[in-house]
């Protein structure tokens, strides 16, 4: 089995956020659609992408949950990924709650409810929110990664000082004295690979 770093959230959680969107853009398009046979088909795709998305979702929360207690972090990252758990689970429920809606609405021929609508909606806003979060660990606080190139190490030909021989390729995993800031944090504020490093203990 070939190695995923830092394992399958970051594959799963993108099939998360596209069927889950498709669905409530679905819906949307289905009521303003309903008179038309369009309507119809765009609701029956709402409910399968809506479907398929929740068990989707379910392996994204699992494998969220692994990275949450295996990657290396320090206190500072561990506040934003904490953050971002408790978002992930909050749209999870929205969601949650807006399939009930949806089966109880499925004698309706083409479009949804208000309270479906309203649900997805928020559950849409959660989602962004909850998507913002996850970037900010990866590039902001360099959670998972194996190493980050030096941003002095490479010069473009035709730049101030720059010459085609300058151009290296960053360093490489643990090497910690060509990678000043592998966690991606800044001054003052550690890294997610420092010898301090948060000990995440559940």
């Amino acid at each position: 089995m070939f190695e995923i770093i830092p394992n399958w959230h970051p594959v799963v959680v993108h099939f998360t956020v596209a069927l889950l969107l498709t669905a409530s853009v679905l819906f949307v398009a289905g009521t303003l659609l309903a008179a038309r046979p369009s309507g119809g088909a765009a609701t029956i795709a709402a409910r399968w992408n809506l479907g398929i998305g929740l068990l989707v979702t379910a392996a994204t929360l699992i494998t969220g949950w692994w990275a949450y207690n295996s990657v290396a972090h320090d206190e500072v990252s561990h506040a934003n990924m904490t953050v971002h758990l408790r978002w992930a689970l909050g749209t999870a429920l929205a969601f949650v709650a807006a399939a009930v809606a949806a089966w109880y609405d499925r004698r309706r021929p083409a479009g949804a409810g208000i309270v479906l609508i309203a649900l997805l909606a928020a559950g849409s806003g959660a989602l962004a929110v909850t998507g913002w979060l996850g970037g900010e660990n990866v590039y902001r606080y360099g959670l998972g990664v194996m190493a980050l190139p030096r941003s002095d190490s490479h010069a473009h030909p035709g730049s101030a000082g720059g010459h085609p021989s300058d151009h290296d390729h960053g360093a490489r995993a643990g090497d910690a004295t060509s990678n000043p800031d592998p966690g991606g944090t800044g001054p003052g504020k550690g890294s997610a690979s420092d010898a301090h490093a948060h000990d995440h203990t559940h």
